[in-house]
C-alpha cells in the first residue's frame, strides 16, 4: 500500500486522481491528531492512501507534527511506500515537511521531484519554470503568503531543512539508469 502525505485537500485530489488514473483504488482523509488506524481500515484498505493535513499555511512547527503524525499513522496502516505531496511551485513548509516525513520513517534520504510538464512545471538542472517563466519571475513572485524570490529549488528547500540538499542534472538523466543510479548511490554516501 502506498501512503501519501499531502499540505492540502487540492493536492490530495491531484494526487489520487493520478493513481486512480493508472488504476489504483484511492481513498482521501483529512489528518487530525485524533485519526487512528481503525477509522481508515473499517473503509477495507485501498492501493493508496492519501491523508491532507492542511498544513500549507501552519507554522513551520504545527506543520512537522502534522507531518509526523500522518506518516506514523500510515506506517501503522502497512504503508510499504511513501509519496509527500508537495505544491507544485514549492509553497508552504516544504523543508520542514520533508524532515518530518523522513524523520517518522527513520530514513535519511530521500528523491524529490517537482516537475510536472503537463501542468506547465518544469525543473532544469534545479530552476524551476512556471509555464516556460523561473519560479521568481512568475505571478507567485507576488504570492501573499508564499512569496516566491527565487527559482533554485535545491536553495529554497536548503533554506527550510535540516538536511543537505543535493541535485541530480538533467545531463545525468539523460545517460540512462545506470548512470542515474550510480549518481544517487554517490549521493547517499555523502549526505
Amino acid at each position: 500500500m502506498i501512503g501519501v502525505v499531502a499540505d492540502d485537500i487540492t493536492g490530495a485530489h491531484d494526487i489520487g486522481s493520478m493513481f486512480v488514473k493508472s488504476g489504483a483504488v484511492v481513498h482521501v482523509f483529512s489528518y487530525d491528531q485524533g485519526l487512528i488506524p481503525e477509522d481508515i481500515s473499517r473503509w477495507q484498505l485501498p492501493d493508496v492512501v492519501i491523508l491532507d493535513t492542511d498544513s500549507r499555511f501552519d507554522s513551520p512547527e504545527a506543520a512537522y507534527n502534522k507531518v509526523f503524525g500522518a506518516t506514523k499513522l500510515l506506517k501503522e496502516l502497512g504503508c510499504r511506500q511513501f509519496y509527500k505531496k508537495t505544491c507544485s511551485v514549492f509553497r508552504g513548509n516544504i523543508g520542514p515537511e520533508f524532515d518530518a516525513m523522513l524523520d517518522a520513517l527513520n530514513e535519511d534520504f530521500a528523491g524529490v521531484v517537482v516537475g510536472f510538464p503537463k501542468n506547465g512545471r518544469q525543473t532544469i538542472d534545479g530552476i524551476h519554470y512556471v509555464h516556460g517563466v523561473k519560479l521568481e519571475e512568475s505571478e507567485f513572485r507576488n504570492d501573499p503568503v508564499h512569496p516566491m524570490d527565487r527559482s533554485s529549488l535545491v536553495d529554497l528547500l536548503a533554506s527550510q531543512t535540516k538536511r543537505r540538499v543535493g541535485l541530480v542534472r538533467h545531463a545525468v538523466v539523460g545517460q540512462g539508469v545506470v548512470q542515474l543510479r550510480e549518481e544517487v548511490a554517490g549521493m547517499r554516501g555523502h549526505y
